[in-house]
């Protein structure tokens, strides 16, 4: 089976995870942003990063944030087998204590700091949903498999939701009705990535499938699974799917809400990914501890026809 490799596009990290490098020349505000557009634009998502449907004024700011959550990603993520568990922390210490100085500080010469700092001053952003973000990279660097489904919200509330909350204040409408219905979105996408994920995730011991949930369909990974056992893996997915979409169905309500018709339409997209992804999963079924779905160029178009349905 091949194995889908993801790429690292910040080298050397070090230089990234500081406010100021002589590693980097020549970036003002203005270059900054394009080369968080060009990070933003170069990743595969089941979902759109700053499409077409976001105003152009606003997808600069979109870019930035992505990009600062790429990086921590990319830190964190145990594919990258050239840095220890030891260092990922220390880097994602790096980027907690410079986020939390950030509007304090003048001398800055790292891109990705400068678009940030522009947007989180433009904005008006809190720092909070940032150093959320921190916290889950780091959960991530001690992976700990959840104990149950409680468990699995809890790190939600850290890894998705509060981009959904940025989003919101870009926009100017974050309130708490709205904030509700995009955690649910946000936990429903970070589920469906979940379940993508499992043929690469297993092998490395990350399993985010709760225990209780393993436990009531008689499964462990702890060893090889038989294909005497497929039943059951069927039986599983199918009700990790079912619950991950009922987030994504309720949370969908949003833009019901949402005066800017602009993010109304990118919402829609949004989920209507997160919809399309987990159909894909459905579909593989017992497949998905050996092959990651994907969606294509097709899967893209319908998205997006469905949005102006």
């Amino acid at each position: 089976m091949k194995k889908e490799k993801r790429k690292i596009f910040f080298e050397p990290l070090d230089a990234y995870c500081s406010l100021f490098d002589e590693t980097f020349t020549g970036f003002d505000v203005e270059r900054s942003y394009q080369f968080c557009k060009t990070i933003a634009k170069n990743h595969y998502e089941n979902f759109p990063v700053g499409s077409f449907l976001i105003p152009r004024g606003y997808r600069r700011f979109f870019y930035s944030i992505y990009t600062f959550a790429r990086l921590a990603d990319d830190i964190a993520d145990s594919n990258n087998y050239s840095i220890d568990s030891n260092r990922r922390h220390s880097l994602l210490d790096k980027l907690e204590s410079n986020i939390s100085v950030l509007l304090t500080t003048q001398r800055i010469n790292n891109p990705v700091f400068l678009a940030l700092k522009d947007t989180i001053e433009r904005k008006e952003l809190p720092l909070e949903p940032f150093l959320k973000l921190l916290t889950a990279f780091k959960m991530d660097v001690s992976f700990a498999q959840p104990e149950n489904w409680n468990d699995l919200e809890k790190y939600c509330n850290f890894s998705a939701n509060p981009v959904g909350e940025l989003v919101l204040r870009l926009f100017g409408e974050y309130n708490q009705m709205n904030i509700e219905f995009s955690n649910r979105i946000c936990t429903g996408l970070q589920l469906a990535n979940f379940w993508q994920d499992l043929s690469i995730d297993i092998p490395l011991g990350r399993i985010y499938i709760p225990k209780d949930v393993l436990k009531r369909f008689g499964l462990d990974f702890a060893t090889p699974i038989s294909s005497r056992e497929k039943d059951k893996l069927e039986l599983c997915f199918e009700y990790l799917i079912h619950r991950t979409r009922e987030y994504l169905l309720d949370g969908w309500k949003l833009v019901l809400f949402l005066r800017n018709k602009r993010l109304r339409f990118e919402i829609n997209a949004i989920v209507n990914g997160g919809v399309r992804i987990l159909s894909k999963e459905k579909r593989l079924g017992s497949r998905l501890i050996r092959k990651r779905p994907r969606l294509n160029f097709l899967d893209y178009l319908l998205i997006f026809f469905n949005v102006f349905l």
